[in-house]
């Protein structure tokens, strides 16, 4: 044992440390032991310390990252709420959630789909910024200033309700929908992407027979240039539907849903 003593005091002494030979001197066997332990001890802290360092970094570092963030809300969309989505991942990001979750058509995933994307659409439309109302327009599929701002207004609404496939499923019966548009005589007709047969009508023009389930838009009201309201219906049997006003307000020059009521349910 007294050997042990000698050698750590050898190996000590290698290490030209700052110490009095006079202390070195003084120390016994034991005195050399509960300094090897704490020397021991110190490295094992070191070492433990690096350790659960790297452990926590490298899960910190991957769930920070935008592009993991997405994929796995992409999997399942509550997985964080969405205002947590809109500040970690940003409009852009956002924006590509929107598109891709409303190209899912599954039951399960529409039922959990719902209500994020009508959240995250309310938190990007109560944004001022450029970014996030820019990302909106596009989603909207709005973003074109040279096309008629009644044109954009109605895509505006038409996508905000049903979602970008602009698509509402066939009643029992296999009766496909349709759209009925009561507009102004001076309003540009064009393409909203709906996907059924479409009806531009004169506000009182009698309107052809129902077979199926329809969406109909009421004549925009422009209430200031830069703010405008539209009702909008969708009846998806004669008992079932629900009908809505839609304000609207123009921000950067794009169109964005500001507000929504529900009027009626059946």
């Amino acid at each position: 044992m007294p050997d042990f003593s000698t050698a750590f005091q050898d190996f000590v002494e290698q290490l030209r440390l700052p110490i009095p030979e006079s202390v070195l001197e003084s120390m016994d066997f034991v005195a050399w032991v509960l300094v090897a332990l704490v020397v021991v001890a110190i490295a094992v802290g070191i070492s433990f310390s690096l350790t659960m360092r790297r452990s926590f970094l490298k899960p910190d570092a991957l769930e920070s990252s935008p592009d993991l963030l997405l994929a796995r809300v992409k999997q399942d969309p509550t997985r964080m709420p969405p205002v947590a989505i809109i500040s970690r991942l940003g409009a852009e990001a956002t924006l590509e959630l929107l598109e891709y979750g409303d190209q899912i058509s599954t039951n399960e995933w529409r039922y959990r789909w719902s209500s994020v994307r009508e959240e995250l659409l309310r938190l990007l439309s109560g944004q001022n910024a450029f970014g996030p109302t820019h990302a909106l327009a596009r989603y909207y599929r709005a973003a074109d200033r040279q096309e008629p701002e009644t044109l954009r207004i109605r895509r505006t609404a038409l996508i905000h309700k049903l979602g970008l496939q602009r698509y509402l499923e066939p009643d029992l019966d296999a009766n496909p929908a349709t759209l009925r548009i009561r507009a102004h005589p001076a309003e540009v007709e064009g393409d909203l992407g709906f996907e059924g047969e479409t009806f531009w009508l004169l506000p009182d023009e009698p309107a052809p027979p129902v077979y199926g389930p329809v969406v109909e838009m009421g004549p925009i009201e422009f209430r200031t240039l830069q703010d405008a309201e539209l009702h909008l219906s969708i009846r998806r049997s004669p008992t079932v539907g629900g009908g809505f006003r839609l304000t609207m307000h123009k921000r950067h020059g794009f169109w964005v849903v500001a507000d929504e009521e529900i009027e009626w349910v059946s």
